[in-house]
């Protein structure tokens, strides 16, 4: 059995040691299952691949702010593509004996907002690529976001941002916008009303028309 498990290590295959053993069985079948997983960051797409060949890789370019107003919390809402011809599709040979395949997002996508969606053996994956120069941090003691040029850290006045809020009983509805100060800075929590002791987390949307789209997920402030 050791040298079984060896040999699997080794890429070689597994083959029962005893045909009647339910374990050996079930760990063949284990190590024969074709497996697929996504990561799409700062402009580079990796799939993470096992027992297979190839797969296709789609591209569907996103209006951030619409999806956003559909499923505020559902950051990568990737059901809503299944039945959309992608703007761009292409075949990927995968490496044998590399478990990792690491390549750019395609120049026309660059800077856009664009769903990566990744087949292959009847398995799907499915990533939201976000293009900006953005750098949101959330100060969420005090209900407020902050946001920056990734590269300058200079402060970005008038950036658009959006609010949803997911209630007690876990609808999820628009609770305010407005567009951040001269400091970079938007209060995202208050209001004139007592909305936010209804409010169990907050959906964000920051908006630049040239920098990008970003979205983050905060919990309202300790009251």
């Amino acid at each position: 059995e050791a040298l079984a498990q060896l040999d699997e290590i080794d890429g070689k295959g597994v083959k029962p040691v005893d045909d009647e053993d339910r374990e050996q069985v079930q760990d063949i079948l284990a190590s024969s299952e074709p497996g697929l997983e996504l990561e799409v960051e700062k402009g580079e797409i990796s799939i993470h691949a096992r027992n297979l060949k190839a797969c296709t890789v789609n591209y569907y370019p996103m209006d951030v702010e619409l999806l956003f107003s559909r499923k505020p919390f559902v950051k990568d809402d990737t059901e809503h593509f299944t039945s959309i011809v992608p703007n761009l599709s292409r075949k990927i040979a995968l490496p044998k004996g590399k478990e990792v395949h690491s390549f750019p997002v395609p120049d026309e996508f660059a800077d856009r907002n664009v769903m990566v969606e990744v087949v292959a053996a009847g398995i799907r994956e499915a990533k939201a690529y976000y293009a900006n120069d953005l750098k949101v941090q959330l100060i969420e003691n005090y209900g407020q976001v902050q946001v920056a040029h990734s590269e300058t850290g200079k402060p970005l006045p008038e950036t658009y941002v959006k609010v949803y809020a997911r209630l007690g009983n876990g609808q999820s509805r628009f609770y305010k916008d407005g567009y951040t100060d001269l400091r970079g800075r938007f209060d995202y929590a208050s209001l004139n009303t007592g909305d936010l002791d209804d409010a169990r987390d907050f959906s964000i949307l920051v908006l630049h028309d040239r920098h990008g789209a970003a979205i983050r997920e905060a919990k309202p402030p300790s009251q």
